[in-house]
């Protein structure tokens, strides 16, 4: 593991040995396999953490779970609380989108503050697999149905390598436990709708629809960067 997403990593250009990370952990399983490879790659990087308020005990059992294993693995935490409800309300925004606007408007601030370098993010190869689904659903061109970017500016996702499956096989490996986030298992999120009622049925049809869709987004990305080149 550690050595794919080293690889994945050098292969992206997604950062330096010389360079400060950010690391944004929720304690779910993503982040928590992140920062245990950045661990054995001797990565030096800090943890940010927000606490959006939405589930209550929960929410803040998730802070007090980051917290200890930072506390173990001796690495500096930031910790940021957020009155999500109220600026959804204020800013007419969905939860979701005022959450997206909370946590990057932070992960900016933090890099200055910190003078880091960049943010990494836990997103893996299902979650672009979702991006894709939503993208096409609500329509987005062929920009948008490149899935996640590996990349943006100071934001990078070392663990597009990765699946959900071979993420949680890992930390059972490591007897690491993780914080499941309740709101998951809600079909009122058209993610959450795509991963737990789409891909299923499509599985049904195609039982290897994943890797299809991963062929078929890196198909676009090559199709993205030739129509580009032309046009300039």
């Amino acid at each position: 593991m550690k050595t794919r997403v080293s690889t994945y990593i050098k292969q992206q250009q997604l950062f330096l040995k010389e360079d400060k990370l950010i690391l944004a952990i929720s304690g779910g399983a993503d982040s928590v396999c992140l920062m245990h490879i950045l661990l054995e790659l001797d990565v030096y990087f800090e943890l940010a953490h927000c606490n959006f308020k939405l589930r209550a005990k929960e929410s803040d059992d998730d802070e007090q779970f980051v917290r200890k294993l930072a506390k173990k693995n001796e690495l500096t935490l930031h910790c940021k609380s957020f009155d999500t409800q109220e600026y959804a309300n204020q800013n007419k925004l969905s939860i979701q989108m005022a959450a997206r606007d909370l946590r990057y408007s932070w992960f900016s601030t933090l890099l200055k503050s910190q003078k880091a370098t960049y943010i990494a993010i836990a997103h893996h190869q299902d979650d672009t697999i979702e991006t894709f689904f939503i993208n096409l659903i609500r329509g987005s061109g062929i920009t948008g149905l490149q899935g996640i970017s590996e990349k943006n500016s100071t934001i990078i996702r070392p663990l597009l390598c990765l699946n959900r499956f071979e993420i949680e096989r890992y930390l059972a490996d490591k007897q690491q436990k993780y914080r499941e986030d309740s709101s998951n298992s809600s079909v009122k999120y058209l993610r959450n709708k795509i991963r737990l009622q789409l891909l299923p049925l499509l599985e049904e049809m195609n039982p290897n629809i994943k890797e299809t869709i991963k062929k078929e987004i890196a198909i676009l990305k090559e199709t993205t960067t030739v129509f580009f080149h032309q046009i300039e």
